[in-house]
């Protein structure tokens, strides 16, 4: 390659841009130090604000079920059960009353019998049966329970049930008293909490909010379908912890942790910008010190333009000869400029294989194909193995579509491609980036999830994939296939390729020989 006349000139610009390099380089690591110290500034906030809502739901909690247990161990609400009469009935509805107005929280104590019908309710209001219920179901088990946010039978209002059994002397379950709670109190009380800058949400199990700093239009039937919130517990695979994401159609940062005496999620949500703003200010300030700093690189660069001519030629000429195709490999002999280009030049073409394989696609569903699954897993596993941690999984999915020769037959090959199309788009909506998603051939799929913290996770995933099959449809057809879905898991199922593969394959045959349209591993208490 020959080096023009104006090679002076390039350098000087070159040098100039090197002399700039402290002004990028301040302008970067002090918004990066901004973002890093506002971002813990408010983890910490934020985390505080979590918090408080989680230990005042748990005094909350654990004073109304510490009374709970202690009328449920009272001789003359257990004799009732047993043996009920008018005089037994008022003492026992005295004891309910007097509870109510102790607490003095508008909420009202109901009791139940084994056959789950309510007997009495200080609300006075219609008695039901609660037969069907998960609260009622968790007491003839003999344990305490809190529900997550549930319609009242007998009033219709949105509330929370915490119950105690009643247990007779050989400890057999022979009823329950439990405390329904309206969604006013917490609601005010994370009311409180909230300023123009975050919005402090409180979700239950199932992804319903209970109370939302930023609803305080009263609560109802709004909290039974508000599940907008929903989609953080899909995302959140920890007990507590900070993730960026989109709400209402702004980028967040949200701090979520998980009240352990009810499970619910708490969350506090602070849009992105208000860290940004400040991030500007300090930005606009390390410009006006920049422009200083440019000036004098560019008086630097000048003097340094005659001195490096030489070197810069030598190292042009080198990649000449690598754009060209002259050099297959670059022997590294110097630890000069030279001998770095040299030693990046060789990483790039030792890494170029690896990159090759990722961009290995289906051409129809646009998923990684057989061969670059099998290599993904291989080097997925490599890692796993040597970082090995504790209570760490990684999950290999197997999935096949039941009926799918069907569809072929009857509606034709092209409509049967729409369908695996289509099932392949949910599947990367349910996933995250980084993981690894493929199609070994017709209508068999096959996922590789790693960093997995509990079996919880690897099962909802499931469900998810199941529901994707189950919904899917095509130019206005729906319901005409199902998955069958083998699940493995590393380390319990085995720590290399053939084993996971083996087991998730047997188990997508065991799906397959019991009805179909589910999932199974081996490591699971039943097939769903």
């Amino acid at each position: 390659m020959e080096i023009s006349k104006g090679i002076r000139a390039k350098l000087f610009f070159l040098f100039i841009i090197m002399g700039g390099l402290p002004f990028i380089i301040l302008v970067i690591a002090g918004a990066i130090n901004t973002i890093a110290e506002l971002e813990e500034s408010v983890k910490q906030n934020t985390m505080l604000r979590n918090a408080l809502v989680s230990q005042h739901v748990t005094e909350l909690i654990e004073k109304n079920q510490a009374v709970l247990k202690s009328i449920a161990l009272s001789p003359n609400l257990i004799d009732f059960l047993k043996n009920p009469t008018l005089e037994k009935r008022e003492y026992v509805t005295k004891i309910l009353y007097d509870t109510d107005e102790i607490f003095d929280d508008g909420n009202i104590t109901a009791l139940t019998g084994a056959d789950g019908q309510q007997i009495i309710r200080t609300d006075n209001a219609t008695l039901v049966n609660l037969k069907k219920r998960q609260h009622f179901q968790e007491a003839m088990k003999g344990r305490v329970y809190v529900s997550d946010i549930i319609s009242s039978m007998a009033t219709g209002k949105m509330a929370i049930i915490v119950e105690a059994p009643v247990l007779d002397e050989t400890g057999k379950p022979i009823g329950m008293v439990q405390r329904n709670f309206n969604l006013t109190s917490l609601q005010e009380f994370v009311k409180e909490l909230d300023d123009n800058e975050i919005s402090v949400v409180v979700i239950d199990r199932t992804g319903r909010v209970i109370a939302n700093s930023d609803k305080v239009s009263g609560v109802g039937s709004e909290y039974a379908v508000d599940n907008s919130y929903k989609f953080i517990l899909d995302r959140v695979y920890n007990s507590s912890g900070v993730i960026r994401l989109e709400v209402n159609e702004e980028d967040s940062l949200a701090t979520y942790s998980r009240n352990l005496d009810t499970g619910w999620m708490i969350v506090t949500i602070r849009p992105y910008h208000y860290i940004l703003d400040q991030v500007y200010d300090r930005a606009v300030k390390a410009v006006v010190f920049g422009v200083l700093v440019l000036f004098i690189a560019m008086l630097v660069a000048y003097l340094l333009t005659m001195r490096v001519t030489k070197p810069i030629i030598e190292m042009t000429n080198v990649v000449d000869e690598i754009v060209s195709g002259k050099i297959e490999n670059i022997e590294v002999s110097t630890d000069d400029e030279l001998g770095q280009m040299a030693k990046a030049f060789n990483k790039i073409r030792s890494e170029r294989d690896a990159y090759q394989l990722e961009s290995e696609l289906d051409k129809l569903t646009e998923l990684f194909n057989k061969k670059t699954m099998e290599n993904l897993c291989k080097m997925k596993l490599k890692t796993f193995n040597e970082n090995e941690t504790s209570n760490i999984f990684m999950a290999f999915y197997i999935i096949d579509l039941d009926h799918f020769k069907e569809v072929n037959d009857l509606l034709g090959h092209q409509f049967g491609d729409k369908v695996l199309v289509e099932f392949s788009k949910g599947l990367k909506k349910i996933f995250r980036p980084n993981d690894c998603i493929g199609r070994f051939g017709g209508d068999e799929f096959v996922v590789i999830v790693d960093s997995l913290p509990n079996m919880e996770v690897v099962i909802r995933k499931a469900e998810q994939i199941k529901q994707i099959a189950f919904n899917l449809t095509v130019e206005g057809k729906a319901r005409f296939v199902t998955a069958s879905i083998g699940i493995a898991i590393a380390p319990q199922n085995g720590r290399d390729y053939d084993s996971l593969f083996a087991a998730a394959d047997k188990a997508v045959y065991h799906v397959k020989n019991n009805g179909k349209n589910g999932y199974y591993c081996q490591l699971f208490e039943e097939e769903h």
